[in-house]
């Protein structure tokens, strides 16, 4: 079964149309997005106007754009989650679209045996959009916050509210304790984890100046778990800084395309892996490196 994954689109119409033209050429069957799907701005530039501007963009292109992809290619399942700039994201589920899986903190098992299990959460970052972070664990360091940040407080809302970032996390829980409650999975040797956040000193989580921002407790989960399959995103230009979308976790293999960050052909083209999912190791492809 041919698996198609990319993550951090951020609403750029022109990787939809390469990930549709990849769909294609690559046959896939199971197309997997690992979040950061919306428009991170308005053209506004105001926080304000950031989920209206990501619903008109789910409605005039996005879930449009879905339901083509589905029709025109042999993709039969599509699995989503959020990001950390996708407060608008139940939006796209406001009404069930027939083929795309929600797959937030949810676990899917495919007719093989295989499963995906996803998680949205990142550790908190220096950006304002705080709906989907939390503090890694209790002890972890956080990067220096903005004042006001925003969350959206209700899931069909079209308002963001301004919260202080230091109040507001530490009243929440953390990755490391959510971790602990996702569903088990029936066999960790056929899963696939869809998480936003790469996991901690790893190859996948490397940005400029050497310094790393990935998640300390999914490489802790991971380490343990050993599932067959780590999918991550959230640091565009890891594998540009590392050199390398992929690594190793004792038994697991784990990877973040990473996005738009390489040019070619003077234009930005689409970060994205291929892989079959039965014998991943001997298949997996990037479209650029």
């Amino acid at each position: 079964m041919q698996v198609l994954f990319a993550s951090d689109l951020h609403g750029k119409t022109h990787l939809y149309h390469e990930l549709f033209a990849l769909a294609r050429r690559a046959s896939a069957e199971i197309l997997i997005l690992g979040g950061d799907l919306l428009p991170s701005f308005a053209p506004s530039r105001k926080y304000e106007d950031m989920i209206p501007n990501q619903r008109t963009f789910i409605d005039q292109f996005l879930l449009p754009f879905f339901k083509t992809l589905i029709e025109d290619t042999l993709a039969r399942l599509m699995f989503l989650i959020p990001g950390n700039w996708d407060l608008g994201y139940p939006y796209l589920f406001r009404d069930p679209v027939e083929n795309i899986v929600d797959l937030s903190q949810k676990v899917y098992r495919l007719p093989s045996g295989y499963e995906l299990i996803g998680y949205p959460f990142v550790p908190p970052t220096p950006f304002r959009p705080k709906t989907y972070e939390k503090m890694d664990d209790r002890e972890s360091s956080w990067p220096p916050q903005k004042n006001p940040s925003y969350i959206r407080l209700a899931e069909q809302d079209d308002h963001v509210t301004p919260i202080d970032p230091h109040l507001y996390l530490r009243q929440k829980g953390t990755i490391e304790e959510d971790l602990l409650c996702l569903a088990s999975p029936t066999d960790l040797k056929k899963t696939i984890y869809v998480m936003h956040s790469p996991p901690y000193g790893t190859r996948l989580d490397s940005i400029q100046g050497g310094h790393r921002a990935g998640s300390k407790a999914i490489k802790t989960f991971v380490e343990k778990n050993q599932p067959l399959l780590t999918l991550h995103g959230h640091i565009h230009e890891s594998p540009d800084v590392s050199g390398s979308f992929l690594d190793k976790i004792g038994e697991t293999l784990s990877v973040n395309p990473g996005q738009f960050t390489s040019k070619r052909r003077d234009s930005f083209e689409l970060h994205a892996v291929t892989f079959e999912i039965e014998k991943i190791g001997e298949t997996l492809s990037h479209t650029c490196l």
